[in-house]
């Protein structure tokens, strides 16, 4: 359980020990304000949550008609991070986990309040290259998460295919890949696609190119001939080899636009925006 918004918990700060029955009384005859749901009870070092029913009315405050006790201080936990959006179900729920108990209480962003009864989250998995590590489409899916997707506890796995390691392994004095990328590293010859060097017909024979499908025809293009040597990290391609199911987000250069979904695999631009990527999540896991 998750409240859809920070607005729906009235916090209390108490000074008796939090049992069922004595939150109860403490709110018999009360009344509520009218977008409140929930109570979050604080006594010392003990936390507890309640939700409330509230008697129907054109009145800004409401009579309170029955309290229902979620959490008490044995299975509740308290974390302060002012970095964390409270409103996201995945910064929540993750919270959670990492604190261990059935429910957590947070207070975020702006001391902001609210908090997360352990509920299963949907997996997801990122395919994506690296470096940059982490590579872009883990930061947009991070983005989506908390801000587009905030009523979504979303739990997701990466599975990097590594630029690095496979230059390592190529053979040849040239590695070219399709586009600069902040971490690359290599000992040999490194050259890029897309600044279309001028190359020798034995240079040309000595390149090892680190790329897809398209970068291939992109290079026949420039050179003359096909590469040498294609390494392929087509991230559908990969899914594909690896026998990754689903619910599974990735980039491809064939995509120009939008997301293509297809069974549990969807697709984004390889140069993705947030709105694409939010779009493409909840396309998935529907």
């Amino acid at each position: 359980m998750f409240p859809s918004h920070c607005k729906e918990v009235s916090v209390k700060s108490v000074e008796f020990e939090l049992t069922e029955q004595s939150i109860k009384d403490f709110l018999k005859g009360k009344k509520a304000y009218i977008r409140t749901r929930f109570y979050v009870f604080n006594s010392g070092d003990d936390w507890a949550v309640a939700l409330i029913v509230r008697k129907p009315s054109n009145e800004i405050l409401q009579e309170i008609a029955s309290v229902h006790i979620l959490s008490l201080p044995s299975e509740t936990s308290f974390f302060g991070d002012p970095s964390l959006e409270v409103l996201s179900a995945t910064v929540m729920g993750s919270t959670r986990e990492r604190m261990g108990t059935k429910c957590v209480v947070v207070k975020g962003r702006a001391e902001h309040i609210s908090f997360f009864i352990d509920e299963p989250p949907y997996e997801l998995t990122v395919v994506d290259v690296v470096p940059p590590r982490p590579s872009k489409l883990v930061g947009l899916v991070n983005n989506a998460l908390e801000t587009d997707l905030q009523d979504r506890y979303v739990k997701y796995k990466m599975v990097e295919l590594d630029l690095n390691e496979l230059a390592r392994k190529a053979t040849t004095k040239t590695i070219m890949f399709p586009c600069r990328a902040s971490g690359l590293t290599s000992e040999k010859r490194v050259l890029y696609l897309d600044q279309t060097p001028k190359l020798s017909e034995g240079e040309v024979a000595e390149v090892t190119l680190i790329g897809c499908s398209l970068s291939a025809r992109i290079f026949k293009a420039i050179y003359g001939s096909e590469p040498p040597v294609l390494i392929n990290i087509c991230p559908a391609d990969l899914v594909k080899e690896k026998g990754i199911t689903g619910p599974v987000v990735l980039k491809c250069c064939k995509i120009k636009e939008g997301f293509e979904l297809k069974g549990d695999v969807v697709v984004v631009p390889w140069g993705a925006r947030a709105n694409e990527v939010s779009g493409a999540i909840r396309a998935v896991i529907r």
